[in-house]
């Protein structure tokens, strides 16, 4: 069991000791009136650097098994926006142009590249997608949008609904490209 006995209050000695006597009377204020416009605008530049970068990425939870096993279903990836980082081997976020949602898939080539097809399959150096006969034919038959665009497809390729589908993707249409906490994110 323990005791605790309090000091009479005669005896206590004061917390704070202000002298009411002299301006300032609370210490908050004159805490504020040392603060000099240089250290506030440090502050300022502290929070504005740790910020600005922030913007520049985006939280993303993975809502499909078309990524799987890069990608599984529920997992969290983080996501550098911006088109432009963008090239084929890297895994994106972008538009569906089929439902406007958001989508996450690997660009395997963009305007810039021709696609090669070998007895069904689209074969790129990230990968072989077998291609259904009318995925075939459009992709033989269809060119690039006029700008830039590029051809998403799913690394689980039986259970991915894809640019062998829908066709390019828009640069436009891209939120930004996936970066794996592994830092192996394309075959470069």
């Amino acid at each position: 069991m323990f005791c605790v006995e309090m000091m009479p209050s005669s005896m206590s000695p004061p917390l704070l000791d202000i002298d009411k006597k002299e301006p300032p009377y609370y210490p908050l204020r004159s805490m504020i009136s040392r603060l000099s416009l240089k250290s506030l605008a440090m502050a300022a530049a502290l929070a504005i650097a740790l910020i600005i970068p922030m913007s520049r990425f985006m939280l993303v939870k993975v809502c499909e098994e078309s990524m799987a096993p890069t990608l599984t279903d529920g997992q969290w990836v983080l996501v550098l926006r911006g088109s432009k980082a963008v090239h084929p081997g890297d895994i994106a976020v972008f538009v569906n142009p089929a439902d406007t949602g958001l989508t996450v898939k690997r660009c395997v080539f963009d305007e810039k590249n021709s696609p090669s097809v070998d007895h069904g399959w689209l074969v790129t150096r990230w990968g072989r997608w077998y291609l259904t006969g009318p995925q075939w034919d459009r992709l033989e038959s269809a060119s690039p949008p006029l700008g830039e665009a590029l051809f998403m497809v799913g690394d689980n390729q039986f259970r991915s609904f894809d640019s062998r589908s829908y066709g390019y993707v828009p640069r436009n249409s891209i939120v930004g490209r996936v970066l794996l906490p592994n830092g192996k994110n394309d075959g470069r």
